[in-house]
């Protein structure tokens, strides 16, 4: 793909907008899982339930350790011969190299084929059309051809939403033509302000192994499955879903500071002189007008009472804003 970061290198970043934008999702990378036995092996490893996706539908999935943690969090995305994996770059060897201790005597082949595709996104106002016929209109639909796949992502506040995988360096740069002369090009920080929005979780090195999926809201956005068989951690999954009682869940933000935390931030009790574990950033996004958004795990009850800070920056008030969907036990 040196033709396309080429391309994409002489591209005029415009100003963070929250909709109607392109933008490229270089920092994200392509974990290929491929061989006669991947999905039995996927099945036996993620948080979901890889038969219920095919070449027309993506899921949300996590890989966690036995303790029920999460070590990694993609969508996933059956193609011909395997699954792609979505991930950021950073979290792709970590991922690549816990998953092979389990490969075994299986015929699983992992790869990273990142450089093998163009990878995109756009965002527009929910009253826009899709700017190509042939993309999906249903969330998490998946549309084929033999060079591009194109993925409806959930989404906040109505506004539509678009992955772009292209095999063909010379189609995805006609399609980046098309579409930036619809709409501005921004850099990656919109991506994850989209998921933030969306109150969808990025895993990063520094929050890996850190939460429990229901920590981070994922059965919530359809990223677990309950009645499928065992993988590593779902005796913990299972009995905090059946007879635990979740003191820790995920939140979105705002504070009056451009300066984002960072994943793995730490947020600790007002009162409280030191890091006390009370929760961590998951993410965050300066939004360019002096205040920053972002997804943060915290203890329950400390969120919903106001009784949160963030350590490295103790003035900065929480605001929590509300998500696109609604906790089990709301009311």
């Amino acid at each position: 793909m040196k033709a396309w970061n080429e391309f994409l290198s002489t591209r005029k970043i415009e100003p963070l907008q929250a909709v109607n934008a392109l933008c490229s999702l270089d920092e994200h990378g392509l974990l290929y899982v491929g061989g006669d036995d991947a999905t039995e092996f996927l099945q036996n490893q993620l948080s979901n339930d890889i038969r219920q996706i095919d070449a027309t539908r993506s899921q949300l999935s996590a890989f966690s350790n036995a303790k029920g943690r999460m070590i990694g969090l993609f969508r996933v995305i059956a193609i011909e011969g395997g699954y792609l994996l979505l991930m950021p770059k950073r979290m792709l060897p970590i991922v690549q190299e816990k998953l092979q201790r389990y490969v075994l005597l299986s015929k699983v082949i992992l790869a990273d084929i990142s450089n093998d595709f163009a990878r995109m996104s756009i965002t527009l106002d929910a009253y826009r059309s899709p700017p190509e016929n042939d993309w999906p209109l249903d969330v998490e639909a998946v549309h084929q051809t033999d060079s591009l796949i194109s993925l409806r992502l959930p989404a906040a506040e109505g506004r539509s939403r678009w992955l772009l995988l292209s095999t063909d360096a010379g189609e995805a740069i006609e399609l980046w033509t098309r579409l930036s002369e619809q709409v501005i090009v921004n850099g990656p920080e919109h991506w994850r302000l989209q998921n933030i929005d969306a109150g969808i979780p990025t895993l990063y090195p520094e929050t890996s192994e850190a939460f429990v999926v229901q920590m981070a809201n994922l059965q919530l956005i359809n990223g677990v499955s309950f009645k499928k068989g065992c993988y590593p951690g779902q005796e913990v999954v299972a009995r905090m879903q059946y007879l635990g009682k979740l003191k820790r869940r995920m939140y979105c933000a705002e504070i009056d500071s451009d300066r984002a935390p960072r994943p793995g931030d730490e947020l600790t009790a007002i009162d409280a002189d030191a890091n006390d574990g009370s929760g961590k950033v998951i993410d965050g996004i300066a939004l360019g007008d002096g205040s920053s958004r972002l997804l943060f795990i915290a203890r329950i009850d400390l969120a919903e009472s106001g009784r949160l800070k963030l350590a490295e920056q103790p003035d900065a008030k929480l605001k929590l804003l509300p998500l696109p969907y609604a906790f089990e036990d709301a009311g």
